[in-house]
């Protein structure tokens, strides 16, 4: 793959979305027969992902303002919104989830796991993003 202008990948574009929206509805199937049976572990496991992507993000803000790094300034400026929604939306679901007993009986539950697995997969999707956009905006730099 060439680093030009074409390889501008956006989480938040309809591609992105309709990944992460497939991607909840299989992981709520999937829980609702019973295929899924550690999710316990699997939500503690997103909820760490989610703070330490959270953290990652608020460095890389702090980064990008005391060294002006002109590729990370971008792609924050680009990224920041998708992200933010994948984290926050990750870490909320994962606390609500975590918050009750994960058993595939009620609707609500098995809702509220496909939230929650929608919104990690909009947060990994937007970390590969706007890692993507760091190194092209770096080799197109060279």
């Amino acid at each position: 793959m060439s680093c030009n202008n074409k390889c501008d990948f956006s989480s938040c574009s309809c591609i992105g979305i309709l990944i992460s929206v497939i991607f909840g509805a299989i992981v709520g199937v999937l829980f609702a027969f019973g295929f899924i049976p550690f999710i316990q572990v699997a939500t503690w496991i997103a909820f760490g992902l989610g703070v330490l992507f959270l953290i990652l993000l608020i460095l890389g803000v702090y980064l990008s303002a005391v060294t002006g790094s002109n590729p990370l300034s971008r792609c924050l400026c680009k990224n920041t919104s998708c992200l933010l929604a994948g984290i926050f939306g990750t870490i909320i679901a994962t606390i609500a989830a975590l918050s009750i007993v994960l058993t595939p009986v009620f609707i609500s539950v098995i809702t509220l796991v496909a939230i929650g697995a929608f919104f990690f997969s909009l947060m990994v999707i937007g970390i590969i993003g706007f890692i993507n956009c760091i190194v092209c905006r770096m080799c197109s730099i060279n």
